[in-house]
C-alpha cells in the first residue's frame, strides 16, 4: 500500500453538504457550535472532515436536546409509533442527534421525551442504529417513509415528563442545553433561549 492510500478519506465542505442535504457554510456553522463533528482542518478558507469521524458523529446520541412543535399529527403519531418524524429537508433537527426531545403543545405546554435512538430514511446520513423494517413502513399521508422517496428522520422516543409553560411560542424545530430541559422539569418553566444563547460558536 502506498503512502497516498494509507491517508484517511476526507471531506470537503461540498461534499458534507451534499451528503447532509445541508449547505456547506450552514455545516460549518453547525460544527463551529458544537452540533457536528469538528472539523479537521481548513483548505483555502474552507473546512474539511475526516469521512470516518464524521459520519460516526451522527451514529451516537449527544448532550444537547430539541425542542419541536407537536401539532395533532405530530402526537398522534407518536401515540401511534412512539417516535417524531422529522423531514431531512428541516434545516433545523433533521440532523439533530439528541439525548431529549420536547414536543411544544399548542398552549405552551410541553411534553419530554428520552431519545431512545435515531433512524434515517432514504438518506445518506446514518442514525445511532440500522434503520428497521418498521421504521420504513411508519405511514404518512398514506404512504410509507421509504416508498415516499423523501429523506426523513425518526426519533424514537421514551416520555419522561412534561413542562408545564414554555415561551416563546415554538413554531419550528430548535436546539436547546440538556440540563435547561431538566431543569425545567423540576421548575414547570422552559425559556427558550436563542441558538446563539444556548450554542456560542466557538472561534
Amino acid at each position: 500500500m502506498s503512502y497516498f492510500e494509507k491517508l484517511p478519506e476526507v471531506l470537503t465542505r461540498s461534499d458534507f453538504a451534499s451528503i447532509a442535504g445541508r449547505g456547506g457554510r450552514s455545516l460549518e456553522l453547525m460544527a463551529a457550535r458544537g452540533l457536528l463533528a469538528d472539523a479537521t482542518h481548513r483548505n483555502r478558507g474552507r473546512s474539511v472532515w475526516v469521512e470516518e469521524p464524521a459520519v460516526a458523529w451522527f451514529r451516537t446520541l449527544h448532550d444537547h436536546a430539541v425542542i419541536v412543535p407537536a401539532n395533532r399529527l405530530a402526537m398522534d403519531e407518536l401515540a401511534t409509533y412512539s417516535a417524531y418524524l422529522c423531514p431531512l429537508s428541516s434545516s433545523n433537527v433533521g440532523l439533530a442527534r439528541p439525548r431529549l426531545l420536547v414536543a411544544y403543545r399548542p398552549g405552551g405546554r410541553g411534553t419530554v421525551f428520552d431519545v431512545t435512538a435515531v433512524e434515517t430514511v432514504n438518506q445518506e446520513v446514518p442514525g445511532t442504529r440500522g434503520t428497521t423494517v418498521k421504521t420504513r413502513g411508519i405511514v404518512r399521508d398514506g404512504q410509507t417513509l421509504e416508498a415516499s422517496r423523501m429523506p426523513w428522520t425518526v426519533f424514537h422516543l421514551s416520555e419522561a415528563g412534561t413542562i408545564g409553560s414554555v415561551r416563546p411560542v415554538i413554531q419550528q424545530g430548535r436546539y436547546l442545553r440538556v440540563d435547561g430541559v431538566r431543569q425545567a422539569l423540576t421548575s414547570g418553566l422552559l425559556t427558550v433561549p436563542t441558538l446563539d444563547q444556548a450554542f456560542p460558536a466557538r472561534t
